[in-house]
């Protein structure tokens, strides 16, 4: 079966790159914000035997867009696969690099909702045929899906992009200790014996604040801190400063879905990270590692 590309808007580097490894054939899309606040979305097509009976694959993350609306990439996703739907594809395929709300996976106050669950029920409404992602928080929410549901693991790929910067003597570090497993596994990247520790945090469930504390053995050694998110960077930053204070040489910072909110970078160069290493699950300038071989491999 032919198969056909849609790259969406919020992952056109990604995108293009997966073309390039399939050798596939792909559109855009052309979208705009009505006066009252509506999404409009069209497939850049002028002819719908391009997607008819075609084996589709559309390329959405989650990230958010210019004017920081995660909500508006959802969107943007239903009515992707909405419309190859109305004009007969024979199959469609999703992949969402990064997924939103993907840590909203539990309840930790009366009155929240699990909304990581429902988003993937949404999605799922709408009778994909498989869907594809890249270290999402809690795997355990694709179950939530009836179809194929595949989480991809990035960690051998940022772990040879640190390799080819140089570093040495490396210690990897998890931000808390629920982190630590995600750390372990991709300390073994690095070689069996590379040591991995983590630091205290706590978190204040009303105000989101959080406190860290840490005395680790770290003197001239490479510090890898390892997360799957860098939203605003708070979490990574106090990391940083307490590994510099522990006599880390060089500082990583390393995630696969670097979002970079609210002066991020500055906050986490201040610290004193060395570099910030994300993928191009997001489109920007932190997306140093391309996702686009390994789920080319995938596909």
């Amino acid at each position: 079966m032919e198969k056909i590309l849609v790259i969406g808007p919020a992952s056109q580097m990604l995108g293009v790159r997966i073309r390039r490894e399939l050798r596939i054939k792909s559109v855009n899309t052309e979208t705009k914000t009505f006066p009252d606040g509506e999404n409009y979305l069209r497939i850049n097509i002028d002819d719908e035997t391009v997607i008819k009976n075609k084996e589709v694959i559309i390329i959405q993350s989650m990230g958010p867009s210019a004017r920081g609306n995660q909500n508006a990439r959802f969107l943007e996703l239903l009515m992707m696969i909405e419309s190859v739907k109305i004009m007969g594809a024979a199959k469609t395929i999703i992949i969402v690099p990064y997924l939103a709300y993907a840590r909203q996976d539990k309840s930790f106050r009366i009155g929240e909702c699990t909304f990581a669950k429902n988003i993937l029920k949404i999605i799922n409404s709408l009778g994909i045929d498989e869907f594809f992602t890249v270290d999402i928080h809690n795997p355990k929410v694709l179950e939530e899906l009836s179809c194929k549901a595949i989480n991809i693991d990035s960690m051998s790929i940022l772990a040879e992009y640190i390799k080819s910067r140089g570093a040495k003597d490396i210690v990897v570090v998890s931000p808390d200790k629920g982190a630590i497993e995600r750390s372990k596994a991709f300390a073994r990247h690095f070689g069996e014996n590379v040591p991995v520790d983590y630091f205290d945090k706590k978190r204040d469930v009303k105000t989101g604040e959080i406190t860290m504390k840490g005395q680790l053995s770290l003197k001239n050694r490479d510090v890898i801190i390892a997360d799957d998110i860098i939203a605003t960077g708070g979490t990574m930053a106090q990391a940083i400063k307490i590994a510099k204070e522990n006599g880390a040489n060089k500082v990583f910072a390393v995630a696969t879905h670097a979002l970079m909110l609210q002066q991020a970078t500055y906050r986490i160069l201040d610290a004193g990270a060395d570099e910030i290493v994300g993928t191009d699950s997001i489109d920007n300038e932190m997306a140093k590692v391309s996702l686009a071989k390994a789920i080319a491999n995938y596909l």
